[in-house]
C-alpha cells in the first residue's frame, strides 16, 4: 500500500471556490504542491495543479496514474481536509468561550421534518 502524508491549508475566503490548498508526499519519495479542494455544485473534490497553455486549456502538472491511487489521493486529501476544518472550528468555539463577556447563544433548532445539515458556513469563523 502506498503511504501518503497530506498537509491541508484551508482558505477563509468565502468569496472563491477553492476551499483549501494542499500538498501531498507519496512513499516519502516525491512530493506535490499546489493541489487543491474545490467546492463544485455537487460538493467538494480535488484538483492537482495545473498550468495554462496559449490557448486557455489548462493541463494537470502532476498526477496519479492509476483510477486506484487517484481514489487514495482524493480521499485523503478531502478527509485530511474535513479534519483540519472541525479542528480549528473547535479550536475557534473554545476560544470564544474562553474570552471575557462570552455569553453561550442559545441552540439553533431545526424545523420539524427536516434533517440539519452541517455546511462549510458552519465551520468558519
Amino acid at each position: 500500500m502506498t503511504n501518503l502524508d497530506v498537509r491541508v491549508y484551508p482558505l477563509n475566503d468565502q468569496n472563491n471556490n477553492t476551499r483549501a490548498f494542499a500538498s501531498l508526499s507519496v512513499d516519502d519519495l516525491i512530493a506535490i504542491k499546489g493541489i487543491r479542494v474545490v467546492e463544485g455544485s455537487k460538493g467538494l473534490f480535488v484538483t492537482m495543479p495545473q498550468s495554462k497553455d496559449q490557448d486557455g486549456n489548462y493541463h494537470d502538472i502532476a498526477f496519479p496514474l492509476t483510477a486506484d491511487l487517484r481514489k487514495a489521493v482524493n480521499k485523503a486529501i478531502l478527509d485530511e481536509y474535513h479534519t483540519v476544518v472541525t479542528e480549528k472550528a473547535a479550536e475557534n468555539t473554545a476560544a470564544r468561550e474562553k474570552s471575557p463577556g462570552h455569553t453561550a447563544a442559545p441552540e439553533k433548532s431545526a424545523a420539524v421534518g427536516s434533517p440539519q445539515k452541517d455546511t462549510f458556513d458552519d465551520f468558519c469563523v
